[in-house]
């Protein structure tokens, strides 16, 4: 046998289990009387352990530590409420209307030069314009669908056919002043009425 595992069954021959405490072993004496119906034995005056003047929170659900946690929620909270407050109150980002109206519908993909850095101890912005402006920088448009609709008649008669054509313009505006970009998607449907000869 190994002796490690000898020396640990030795020690484990010479525990002893401890004595019960006297409160203990009172009660258990009383309950075993009152089960039989005999009279319960005093117990010495000596052995009556007088309780705790103060007594310590050992676990978090003690009635303790309800105003630490009351505060720790409300701190919580004061954040939250003040974190929702600041993102509410931030300025709307404004666009002129002629950059949206020039930025929408490209007909080819383009990029639009990007804006100059500004050097370290000069102006970010000039006075006149706000922080959160954003500018367009580039756009596209992406054929993904190309379907023939088959022939149809137009008003006068004439033979032609419809091809409907499915396309995602995406825009990318950005901010000078705080490096942010904004991308915008949008899917586009064209449909086109060629005329048509059959020869």
């Amino acid at each position: 046998m190994d002796e490690s595992l000898q020396d640990l069954e030795n020690e484990l021959k010479a525990l002893r289990p401890r004595r019960p405490p006297v409160l203990l072993r009172a009660r258990v004496e009383r309950d075993l009387a009152a089960a039989t119906g005999s009279a319960p034995t005093e117990a010495p005056a000596s052995a009556v352990v007088p309780a705790r003047r103060y007594v310590t929170a050992t676990t978090l659900r003690s009635w303790k530590w309800v105003s630490w946690q009351t505060a720790a929620a409300a701190a919580i909270a004061l954040a939250v409420c003040l974190g929702v407050w600041r993102w509410q109150s931030r300025p709307v980002p404004q666009v002129a209307a002629t950059e949206f109206a020039a930025a929408l519908r490209p007909t080819e993909p383009q990029t639009i030069a990007p804006l100059p850095v500004p050097v370290a101890g000069e102006r970010l912005l000039a006075a006149g314009q706000p922080r959160d402006a954003y500018r367009p920088v580039k756009a596209a448009n992406v054929l993904y669908d190309l379907q023939d609709e088959g022939p149809v008649l137009l008003e006068d008669n004439t033979p032609a056919r419809r091809v409907r054509a499915r396309y995602v313009d995406t825009y990318t505006w950005k901010n000078p002043a705080t490096n942010a970009s904004l991308k915008w998607s949008v899917p586009r449907d064209e449909v086109r009425v060629l005329p048509a000869s059959f020869h």
